[in-house]
């Protein structure tokens, strides 16, 4: 048997027996004061009470009546699943409502009502701040709403006054029923908020299971992830110096060839070493472009269609239409010419911060500015995301850095000190880059 089901069997075995105490209370009063006056002891009776009862048909009517819309909203309650907090809070306010109505109908002799309402709340409010106000205010309800406490205001006949007409040991086995009825309410109710808690305790530690595996396997995935780039980028390493040693090897070898060819025919026959001479150089012009093939196959895509500027506009632009990051990019004031070893750099440390700051720091909104002073160009990128509170430099960030290393450049990083529109104070990175004066590259290079 479920937990839900313990707790339901418990909330009905409740419900009967607050019925039960009802019915006690309302059956005592009722017959007695028919007793009373059938034994014309009314005079007496009254003699020896400070207030008139009220009639005693009316008590069962009204305590059994509202016992019974709370037991009908209390099953409606779980049946209609609401979703809608309003509705929900609604219906919570008006099961307390009829809790102290039923309460006050049997002129405040018994409260236990209340214990069965808090069983009930308890268990249908999610949110914890709404349980402790329902909670404190059911526990005040159960522990104040008693008759020898409000008594004086309420100028009703007390019960023990009814019990007074009965022999001494009748008097006994009523007081014995009702001790024992109550008392086994109160049991009831601590029988079920043990199972609630204890049922909550075990749901708490099978959650902290799930995330501590959760959490084991993303390490896991992490690694492999880590693994998986190390070796891809080791493949990538290996295809590209296949590549280049095949291009190189083989036009190196035919130049070294037709080299020492040509200086064994310059004294023999000039002519055919000149022709040997025009086709080392046509050997070598064809390895220079393989090569250069090679190389351009590292730059990016966006870089050989258009210049610097517009390829950021277009890297920042598409970022935004995919990820929908809210990114404020502020460009270089005035247009610069950059060597392509410069460009890819640029070009690939913003590509990674932007990509960083999302898929780390969850950001949702970047900061990226360029800016140019004595011949050093600054890349600012910011952004509000979580931060790191325990900073672990992984390729993305060595990659940068080994970039920069080839310039001359330097970079920084870390937790933002400034918000950055809303969120954290987010992750920064600050990549310097010396540019070279003679930008210009000539077309036989």
């Amino acid at each position: 048997m479920t937990k839900e089901k313990h707790l339901h069997d418990l909330t009905l075995i409740m419900t009967v027996c607050n019925l039960a105490i009802i019915v006690f209370y309302c059956l005592i009063r009722t017959v007695t004061t028919y007793r009373i006056c059938d034994s014309f002891g009314a005079y007496d009776f009254l003699s020896t009470v400070e207030a008139t009862p009220q009639r005693p048909w009316l008590i069962p009517v009204q305590a059994l009546s509202l016992y019974l819309l709370l037991f009908v909203l209390s099953y409606l309650k779980f049946r209609w699943k609401i979703r809608n907090p309003w509705v929900r809070l609604f219906l919570c306010v008006a099961e307390l409502l009829l809790c102290i109505g039923v309460i006050a109908s049997l002129n405040f002799y018994y409260s236990g009502v209340a214990l069965l309402v808090l069983a009930d709340l308890i268990y249908y409010i999610q949110h914890n701040r709404l349980r402790l106000l329902f909670m404190a205010i059911l526990i005040v309800l159960f522990a104040f709403a008693q008759f020898e406490i409000i008594s004086l205001p309420n100028h009703s006949v007390a019960f023990s006054s009814y019990l007074s007409y009965y022999t001494p040991f009748v008097r006994s086995v009523f007081t014995g029923i009702e001790s024992v009825l109550v008392s086994g309410n109160i049991l009831l109710f601590v029988l079920y908020m043990i199972l609630l808690f204890t049922g909550e305790q075990e749901e708490n530690d099978r959650i902290r299971k799930l995330n501590q595996q959760l959490n084991a396997a993303n390490t896991q995935l992490k690694d492999y992830a880590v693994e998986l780039e190390r070796m891809t980028e080791i493949r990538e390493r290996n295809r590209l110096a296949r590549e280049i040693h095949d291009t190189l090897g083989h036009t190196l070898t035919g130049i070294i060839m037709g080299a020492d060819a040509a200086l064994a025919l310059f004294s023999v026959a000039p002519e055919e070493a000149k022709k040997r001479v025009q086709i080392i150089a046509q050997s070598a012009r064809e390895g220079l472009t393989d090569v250069r093939r090679s190389i351009k196959a590292l730059r990016p895509d966006t870089l050989e269609q258009h210049s610097l500027g517009q390829a950021l506009e277009k890297l920042v632009a598409d970022f935004r239409l995919t990820t929908g990051v809210d990114i404020l990019y502020e460009p270089l004031s005035q247009p610069l010419t950059f060597a392509p070893d410069e460009e890819d750099a640029i070009y690939r440390i913003i590509q990674e911060s932007m990509t960083n700051a999302v898929r780390h720091g969850h950001a949702s909104q970047i900061r990226l500015s360029l800016t140019w002073l004595n011949h050093v160009l600054t890349i600012h990128i910011q952004d509000n995301g979580l931060g790191c509170v325990q900073l672990e430099e992984g390729f993305g960030l060595r990659h940068m850095e080994e970039r920069l290393r080839l310039l001359g450049g330097t970079l920084t990083y870390g937790n933002g000190s400034q918000k950055v529109g809303p969120g954290g104070s987010g992750f920064f990175v600050t990549a310097k880059i010396p540019v070279r004066e003679k930008k210009e590259v000539c077309a036989n290079d």
